[in-house]
């Protein structure tokens, strides 16, 4: 066809040509003209390869762009986060915002019957920046030779964790093969404490501020179980069920440096015991621990579960010692309102037994070296093990009603809703470790002080959340914590009272969101 057209040109150019007479002769005319056509058809066979090379580049960018789609279609980014100020009357408490989380999540659907998920939490986060320098300086001159130097710098109370990271397997929807960082299904709140998901900004006493749970949510453990569903009449039934390495009782160590009028500097060493994650290496108690959770719902928003815990959580170098948990959960809606809730009950077994062999291993409770050989610092060495009760149990109960007023408008949004929320909490603490001391009169390891106590935490809140989207939320709330002890010192993880104070209050504004 190409050639068609040239030819085609050529006739029409042989005949615009045409001279008038007495003009060129023929053979000279002939040669211009066939000069003129091929310079004409290499332009046409250029015209024609790049022709060919922009559909080969749209060729490629349109693969390109398919296996971004499909990759798309495979990979889903999102996350969670909730920003919150905290006005309280507590005389240690400031009033405070706080960037209280933010969770990015990855799901991956890597083969139709193979699924990754996984959520990495910053937790008032804003900065971690590690420098170290490494520098000979000349012995000569009174230095150290090799000189190494590192500065850590972060914001304070700052946390990155990984909450979650499994692969499934999907034999069947009645039959998943799940292995990875899980969540513990012990309870609701647990497995559904996504900030976005809840009407206020404090999460529960039960799960998080004075846990019943073994450890505080959000808790994973590394492992591997089942999860499934079934089709139960008009409803369904739920389970899940895990092997997993477990809690444990585990230590943090703080360092304190501190300088002392008329004295010599004092350098602090505190390694405080208390239940935490089970590692995600080697485990340390040579036993693993089983979890499972089976949930009914009989009818659409409305679920009734039960779920339980148990294994070992001493390290090897204590007695084997166990911990049961049990929980009943549940979520139902009735005549417009929303009723959800949940109880948990945890046994430490022979928590006693485990604090008088701990002080055998660790000898001394509190050791300092107050010798004068050493003119520039004073060491002081601690052990601690307290806050762990042999018993706990609590629950939480929430009351809400979503409505729309109609006089109000939507702000743009398609189904705004204003949620009313009434929440009450007790954790009743039985035998709970206040003092530990061990070996520092008497023979070493003898433990010479082992003070338990008996307390109950209470607390209600009362708020109002608007939500102009589902997976976002404002929200407004009044807490007040309170206990018959002397006391709220020691019964939560997140309040600093004094030895008077028995009394929290609180007012709260939040905000959360999903994406």
């Amino acid at each position: 066809m190409a050639r068609t057209l040239v030819w085609m040109v050529g006739l029409m150019t042989v005949a615009g040509a045409l001279p008038a007479a007495g003009e060129e002769a023929g053979d000279a005319r002939v040669a211009r003209l066939e000069a003129q056509m091929l310079a004409l058809g290499d332009e046409l066979a250029a015209l024609k390869h790049e022709g060919a090379v922009d559909r080969a580049r749209m060729e490629d960018a349109q693969e390109e762009w398919g296996a971004l789609q499909r990759l798309l279609d495979r990979v889903k980014l999102g996350g969670y986060g909730a920003i919150r100020f905290d006005g309280n009357d507590l005389d240690a408490e400031d009033n405070t915002f706080t960037f209280r989380r933010l969770v990015l999540t990855t799901e991956a659907q890597i083969a139709p019957k193979l699924r990754f998920y996984s959520e990495i939490e910053y937790e008032r986060f804003r900065e971690l920046e590690l420098e170290r320098e490494v520098s000979v300086v000349d012995a000569s001159a009174g230095g150290p030779g090799l000189q190494v130097k590192q500065e850590l710098e972060g914001t304070n109370g700052s946390e990155i964790a990984l909450e979650q990271a499994w692969l499934e397997y999907e034999i069947d929807p009645r039959l998943r093969l799940r292995t990875g960082a899980v969540l513990v299904p012990l309870g609701r709140f647990n497995i559904n404490h996504d900030d976005n998901q809840w009407n206020l900004s404090r999460r529960t006493l039960v799960d998080r501020g004075s846990p019943v749970l073994p450890v505080k949510a959000a808790w994973d453990e590394l492992g591997v179980g089942f999860t499934g569903s079934f089709d139960v009449g008009e409803g369904g039934l739920d389970y899940q069920l895990y092997v997993v390495n477990g809690a444990t009782l585990d230590a943090s160590v703080e360092q304190k440096l501190a300088t002392r009028a008329g004295k010599r500097e004092k350098l602090e060493l505190e390694g405080e015991f208390g239940i935490q994650n089970g590692t995600f290496s080697k485990d340390v108690k040579g036993a693993k621990a089983l979890a499972g959770r089976v949930a009914w719902q009989p009818l659409a928003g409305q679920e009734i579960a039960l779920s339980f815990y148990r294994g070992r959580y001493t390290p090897d170098f204590l007695k084997n010692r166990a911990v049961d948990s049990f929980a009943v959960d549940g979520i139902a809606r009735i005549l417009g309102f929303e009723i959800e809730g949940e109880y948990v009950y945890t046994r430490f077994h022979g928590l006693g037994d485990v604090a008088r062999d701990f002080a055998r291993n660790a000898l001394h409770s509190e050791r300092a070296n107050a010798s004068a050989d050493d003119p520039l610092v004073e060491s002081e060495i601690a052990f601690q093990m307290k806050g762990i009760a042999q018993r706990k149990h609590g629950y939480w109960i929430e009351l809400r009603r979503p409505f729309w007023p109609d006089v109000l408008p939507s702000g743009g949004f398609e189904n705004p809703l204003l949620i009313p929320v009434l929440r009450f909490e007790q954790v009743f603490m039985e035998d709970l470790i206040t003092d530990l001391v061990f070996g520092n009169s008497g023979p070493a390891g003898v433990v010479e002080t082992l003070d338990r106590n008996d307390a109950t935490l209470y607390r209600s809140t009362l708020g109002l959340a608007w939500r102009p989207t589902p997976l976002v939320a404002f929200n407004a709330a009044w807490e007040r914590t309170w206990t018959h002890e002397d006391s709220l010192d020691g019964l939560t993880n997140f309040l600093r009272a004094d030895g008077s104070e028995d009394v929290h209050n609180s007012f709260l504004l939040g905000a959360s969101f999903g994406f």
